[in-house]
């Protein structure tokens, strides 16, 4: 009997280092996935070579090629496997985030929304209020849009160019047309839909729907919109059809704190740049759409769903930072904060105000001068670098953003979402 005893305690104290090793591979997982949703590839690439379990590496492979785009039509199916019903919750939730990252760069919306809704719960579970809330406002957005038709292309992509220059706040802008008419708008890659004013949307003929939902803005905070969907949208002589529009009241897209007052009309946003292929910016004041592959060279682009990352080096230091030609400014987050004390130590601090669609706040930041930056191929010195300071709202997603200021130091960048690469053209002076 107390043979039995003892081999019933070992196996007891198997079973628990065994439920152990389980929440340790589960919350690696987690961490993983976290970062490259941040941008940072280097360390799931590491991580799948060495992996032991094979369903670990399934998920970091698919992971990694979701983050390049390339996903392909054979890694899904294994995804759904480790995402049915009954596996471990851990490995469920990997599969689901990684399929619902590849319906939303994809536009299948409706896909987005059902694998959205049976991610929920797994997420709620982990406790993360935070993700939960914004895992909930793009299944809102993708129940919205779910029903309409898919936007393509008409024809072919052709080559051509619009007009193109930068506004009195630092935005680059340009000319397209939707439904023939001609409108100016922000050229946005931090944008993950496009948007319109509501009084634009309506001066333009798109069909605007009924329900309404919230969605995140750049200043941690929401916004109500709804959607609506243009018939066609012309770009630098390509035509787009069935088009998707956010349309945001009019008062969420102006902002009197900038001297003299200023507004925004429409947005151009990441999918629809995404399907021409290849742009370029010009600082002489020209958007081109260049059709054929570009010259080549190593990727230094990611995506997670429709946010892009391209991978940078500040001060000599390797952070991948969130592609925004939206923002004026290029800056760091708390989150290069809390990773880079030995920085943050010696700078001097002031409070300012960050402005976004739907509000502003003020936040602490540290002023980092004479910074050495590497990327695209290229390096330069920007004279002083915001680092916003921890503990200031929720915990940010990204290390920092890359805006125009920076790439305006070049007479041209190119966005090659075939390569996922970002190619700067010469430097000006």
């Amino acid at each position: 009997m107390a043979r039995c005893v003892r081999i019933g305690m070992v196996l007891l104290g198997a079973l628990a280092l065994a439920d152990v090793a389980r929440a340790q591979n589960a919350a690696a997982l987690d961490d993983l996935f976290e970062a490259a949703d941040r941008g940072e590839i280097a360390a799931v690439a590491a991580a799948a070579r060495t992996a032991p379990d094979d369903d670990v590496r399934t998920l970091l492979a698919a992971r990694l090629a979701a983050a390049r785009d390339d996903l392909g039509p054979a890694r899904p199916d294994a995804l759904r496997r480790l995402a049915a019903e009954g596996n471990d919750p851990a490995l469920r939730r990997a599969a689901l985030s990684v399929l619902s990252t590849d319906a939303f760069a994809r536009g299948d919306y409706a896909e987005a929304e059902r694998v959205t809704l049976l991610l929920e719960p797994l997420v709620a579970a982990t406790g993360d209020t935070e993700e939960l809330a914004e895992l909930q406002r793009l299944r809102g957005v993708a129940a919205l849009l779910a029903g309409q038709p898919a936007t393509r292309v008409e024809g072919t992509i052709a080559a051509g160019s619009a007009a193109a220059r930068y506004d009195r706040v630092g935005l680059p802008r340009i000319d397209l047309a939707v439904n023939g008419q001609t409108q100016e708008a922000v050229f946005d890659t931090g944008a993950a839909l496009s948007v319109l004013s509501a009084e634009t949307a309506r001066r333009l003929g798109v069909t605007v729907l009924d329900a309404e939902t919230e969605v995140g803005n750049g200043v941690q905070g929401t916004v109500p919109v709804r959607v609506g969907i243009a018939d066609r949208l012309d770009i630098a002589g390509t035509t787009l059809r069935n088009v998707a529009f956010l349309v945001i009241d009019d008062a969420q897209l102006s902002f009197p704190q900038v001297p003299g007052g200023y507004d925004i009309k429409a947005i151009l946003g990441l999918p629809e740049m995404r399907m021409l292929g290849r742009l370029r910016m010009e600082e002489a004041g020209r958007l081109a759409v260049l059709p054929g592959p570009g010259a080549g060279g190593d990727a230094n682009m990611t995506i997670a769903g429709n946010a892009m990352y391209v991978d940078t080096e500040m001060g000599g230091r390797p952070v991948p930072l969130l592609l925004d030609t939206g923002a004026n400014r290029s800056g760091l987050s708390a989150l290069f904060a809390e990773a880079n004390p030995a920085v943050i130590a010696s700078l001097a601090t002031a409070q300012t105000r960050q402005a976004s669609a739907g509000g502003s706040r003020e936040q602490q930041v540290a002023t980092w001068r004479d910074v050495p930056v590497a990327v695209g191929g290229r390096t330069l010195t920007l004279a002083e670098v915001s680092i916003a300071l921890p503990g200031q709202g929720p915990r940010p997603r990204s290390y920092g953003q890359l805006g125009s200021s920076l790439l305006r130091r070049f007479a041209s960048y190119t966005l090659d979402f075939t390569a996922m690469r970002l190619e700067l053209g010469a430097p000006l002076n």
